[in-house]
């Protein structure tokens, strides 16, 4: 079979989160793989619309969000995204984009859940916010949404089917299979036209990169969700008892589909991977020659990392269909498909599809070693093999365990039951001990298949297992309790005081399992004080420390007054017991841990300041500037209280500052640097640019030395650096008596910050920050003495010169333009257009750079053109230009405005005898539309508004 070649792709980007790799076939060598990022570059942003600066804006959202996902902490991402719309400066796109976070948190959640009814309901919870998040027709990440959705009603209809369902489960997932055809047939009829209006466009990836990475994105989605339609189709018809007859029209619809995808896309991994699918729904049908062809074209796919899945369940396949004949022609079954059983990496080798494999493949084996003619030692090594692969598939629990003793029952391999004591009583204190560390054993035996079971999918079988295995391991705990309990009363004044405290500790941990928690405090306090100095006191103080944290989350906070008093006297003594011990270092953390949950950061920091200095105390500091810094956020927005906020600002500084000054010796954790990053904003916010600097700039944790080195770096970090020290540098060149000596980094600063803006808000995000830094130069030259405004003007001037003629980024322009008109505007003081000398000259570079850019229909564009056409006195084209906004935009205020004052400018520089239409038009307004009505209202009307 051959592959179109492709070309190498000049450049491979850096994908976010939300990125589709795009993966093509090429001809000999193997894979190119397409890595792109989808940008959207149509944004409307005025100047006054925007907030004054970016560094009142909290920690970047989705990357806080991702990292309480990472850790764990889902039910605090859902409270956060639940007030995070109420947060100023967050990025309006991600606040549109919540419920998909939601969703995201939940299906994440469901996924480590180990509570079917739990799971279940986090899976529901995921379903709604999707179908939420789906009502917005227009936002970038619908088709994202849209995949995730379908994907998940698979996974429900998985679990419905799974083990023996009854026949209503059948149903129910039948419809639930059906169910996400629909939602993946939907994506492809939506990008099917999207992709239609691409290919008329013609695009060129070196051109203009950003549209082809969307190409991309959309391509792979729209490959990818034929081949989700097909395969939910074909589940749909295996939840009859007989596909070939029940599903037949699932399983035709699905061939139909599956064919049209690999003809067409061959050269693709969707469009490759179809022939697993195909030669499936051939075999159900009974057409085993052509299920054979499917499945070999799948072996003659390259040896890639997507198709190796695809693969397995085609050997398995082959292999049924050629142990089917009369006789079975095991031979061909082995030459084909031996060696795939050599190849399973350790990442495969719980996958079910890898047992089914197994399992097949030792079948095959088995019909080798039934064969009589072949030598004893032919026979005896098929015999081997089979053993050894079915060895290795019933230590991977699952629905397919049943089989596979089965099989090795026919060997003559029996399974063997561990064996655990009773609850009779122990003849002495030694026997005890001897039968504790054989339940220990045991249980720890059975908590490991437990553990196993958890990453299989979940079936009535499986769970059937999992109760089981529960079952045994509390009843072992159970009588290890009962046995240690009746062991401790038999020791005497001889009994090791070592084998007491070993008893103690097991017994510990015997209660600590079974949730007995205050046995457990008992027993671990007890245990700590008794045995000072050694390694079973501090495990014994632990378990209760544990206990203590356990049930206070429990007990409403009226009443847990005394545990918490229990708790900070154990945490003293672990701590000045074991000094020098990490483990008992962290009990004062689990204290700060407790109050920050509760929100009493006084009494956290209190307890923070309290403890030796260490790797820890700093990354509290660290963790409690941040949650200052997002409350004095909340306090300047939603209580309008800047005398609370500032004060959280400056506690914010002072605990950052110290915890980053406690770090020692490489830093390895993403969590420093982000906190640096906060720390700069806050010096920023103070107008400390320089101070900013210095902590972007410092060799341990600063920002910008260790972005290349720090890979679990969220997304958005590099621009937010990058935005920040440009804001610094700016505010420097304002502070600086030399503005030039900066142009040489804020030249490369501004070019870095193009590059690290990736993904569908690329342009947006830049055009804001290069709006702000606009509307804080022009305040800041506003104010400026005449003679520190000139050297101001003359640097940035320079600057702007370098800068239009290395970048056509369309963001940087406009900036570029904003900025000339800013700086010729504040040259004018208080005299009305037009402009005279040097503010004249930067008005018309201003210009000439706005008609420099393509899309002349933008509105934040027009806006900007408009109002310095006014100021350098070219008021017709001023006019023409506003009107052509409000065309669009009638109700921008703002805009109406400026063209009164273009009217109102132009009459005071004509002669009086044509000055008076001018005024009349400033008065009462002028350029009618198609309904009559004056597109440029005039003043009588705007005061009216």
């Amino acid at each position: 079979m051959k592959f179109a070649p492709l070309r190498d792709p000049s450049s491979v980007r850096q994908c976010d989160s939300r990125s589709a790799a795009l993966s093509r076939l090429g001809g000999g060598s193997g894979w190119t793989r397409r890595v792109s990022t989808a940008c959207t570059c149509l944004a409307i942003v005025f100047a006054a619309a925007l907030p004054t600066s970016h560094s009142e804006a909290g920690e970047p959202a989705g990357a806080f969000v991702k990292q309480l996902r990472g850790a764990g902490y889902f039910d605090t991402a859902i409270a956060y995204l639940d007030r995070v719309d109420k947060i100023k400066g967050i990025d309006p796109e991600f606040v549109k984009a919540i419920p998909l976070e939601k969703a995201q948190t939940f299906i994440e959640q469901a996924l480590v859940t180990r509570k079917s009814d739990d799971r279940d309901k986090a899976f529901v919870s995921a379903e709604a916010e999707l179908k939420s998040f789906l009502k917005n027709k227009n936002h970038p990440r619908r088709s994202e949404a849209n995949l995730q959705l379908g994907k998940l009603q698979m996974i429900r209809a998985g679990q419905l089917i799974a083990g023996e369902p009854t026949a209503d489960k059948r149903v129910r997932g039948r419809s639930s299979y059906l169910e996400a055809t629909k939602t993946f047939d939907g994506i492809v009829a939506t990008l099917k036209t999207k992709l239609e209006g691409m290919r008329g466009q013609k695009i060129d990836p070196e051109a203009d990169p950003e549209a082809a990475a969307l190409r991309d994105q959309y391509r792979f989605e729209y490959l990818q969700s034929q081949l989700n339609a097909a395969d939910a189709m074909l589940q749909a018809a295996k939840t009859f008892d007989d596909p070939a007859k029940g599903g037949k029209k699932q399983l035709e619809d699905a061939a139909t589909r599956l064919a049209e995808l690999n003809k067409k896309y061959a050269s693709y991994v969707p469009g490759a991977m179809a022939l697993a699918s195909l030669g499936e729904i051939k075999e159900l049908l009974g057409k085993k020659n052509e299920a054979l062809d499917h499945y070999i074209r799948m072996f003659e796919q390259p040896d890639v990392d997507p198709l190796r899945e695809p693969k397995y369940k085609s050997a398995s396949g082959f292999i049924r269909i050629k142990l089917a004949e009369d006789p079975p022609k095991y031979k061909e079954a082995l030459d084909r498909t031996e060696n795939y059983g050599k190849q399973v990496r350790p990442n495969e080798a719980t996958l079910p599809s890898v047992q089914d494999f197994r399992i097949q493949l030792a079948k095959a084996y088995l019909a080798k070693a039934a064969d009589s003619s072949l030598k004893k030692g032919e026979i005896s090594r098929a015999k081997s093999s089979a053993r050894e692969l079915l060895a290795d598939a019933k230590k991977v629990p699952g629905p397919h365990v049943e089989e596979t003793e089965s099989l090795l029952a026919d060997l003559g391999i029996e399974s063997k039951a561990p064996t655990m004591p009773t609850a009779e009583p122990p003849k002495s204190f030694e026997d005890a001990i001897e039968k504790a560390n054989q339940i220990l054993s045991v249980s720890t035996e059975l908590e490991a298949a437990i553990k196993v079971l958890e990453g299989q999918p979940e079936t009535d079988e499986l769970k059937k297992q999992q109760a089981d295995l529960t079952k045994q391991i509390t009843e072992s705990r159970s009588i290890g309790i009962q046995i240690l309990r009746n062991g401790l009363v038999m020791t005497t004044s001889e009994t090791p005081p070592e084998s007491i405290h070993q008893a103690r500790q097991i017994l510990a941990y015997f209660l600590y399992q079974s949730r007995r928690y205050r046995e457990t405090l008992v027993v671990g306090n007890f245990l700590a004080r008794n045995a000072p100095g050694t390694d079973l006191g501090l495990k014994g103080g632990l378990m209760a420390l544990r206990s203590m944290q356990i049930l206070l989350a429990e007990i409403p906070d009226e009443e847990n007054s005394g545990l918490i008093r229990q708790l900070e006297s154990l945490g003293e003594y672990l701590g000045q017991t074991w000094p020098d011990n990490p483990d008992a270092a962290a009990a004062k953390g689990m204290q700060v841990r407790l109050l920050l949950d509760k929100g009493d950061f006084a009494s956290a920091q209190a307890m923070i300041e309290k403890m030796p200095a260490s790797s820890e105390r700093g990354s509290f500091k660290r963790l409690l500037g941040r949650l200052f810094w997002n409350d004095s956020v909340n306090a300047r927005v939603q209580e309008k209280d800047e005398e609370k906020s500032a004060e959280l600002v400056a506690r914010a500084k002072t605990s950052l500052q110290q915890g980053l000054d406690e770090i020692s010796g490489a830093l390895v954790e993403a969590e420093g640097v982000e906190a640096a990053l906060v720390l700069a904003k806050i010096h920023l916010l103070q107008g400390n640019s320089d101070q900013a600097l210095k902590v972007l700039d410092e060799e341990t944790y600063g920002p910008l030395k260790k972005l290349s080195s720090m890979s679990d770096l969220s997304d958005t970090f590099a621009g937010q650096a990058h935005s920040t020290e440009l804001k610094a540098l700016v505010g420097q060149m304002l502070a600086s008596d030399t503005p030039d000596q900066y142009l040489g980094r804020m030249t490369s600063t501004m070019a870095k910050l193009r590059e690290s803006f990736q993904g569908p808000e690329a342009q947006k995000n830049l055009t804001n920050t290069y709006m702000v830094l606009a509307t804080d130069l022009k305040g800041q030259l506003d104010t400026a003495a005449p003679a520190k405004k000139a050297k101001l003007v003359d640097a940035f001037q320079v600057m702007l010169e370098r800068l239009s003629g290395t970048t056509q980024d369309p963001a940087t322009l406009r900036w570029i333009g904003q900025t000339l008109s800013s700086m010729g505007e504040s040259l004018m003081q208080e005299t009305r257009p037009p402009a005279k000398g040097q503010a004249a000259e930067l008005l018309k570079q201003s210009i000439a750079t706005f008609n420099s850019l393509k899309d002349q229909d933008n509105q934040s564009l027009l806006y900007m053109k408009g109002h310095s056409q006014r100021l350098a006195g070219e008021f017709k084209a001023s006019i023409d230009t506003l009107e052509k906004f409000l065309q669009k935009n009638p109700l921008v205020l703002e805009v109406q405005v400026e063209a009164a004052l273009a009217y109102e400018d132009w009459a005071s520089t004509l002669k009086p005898s044509t000055a008076y239409k001018a005024y009349r038009a400033a008065l009462e307004g002028s350029r009618k539309n198609a309904d009559g009505e004056n597109t440029i209202w005039g003043w009588a009307k705007i005061s009216k508004k």
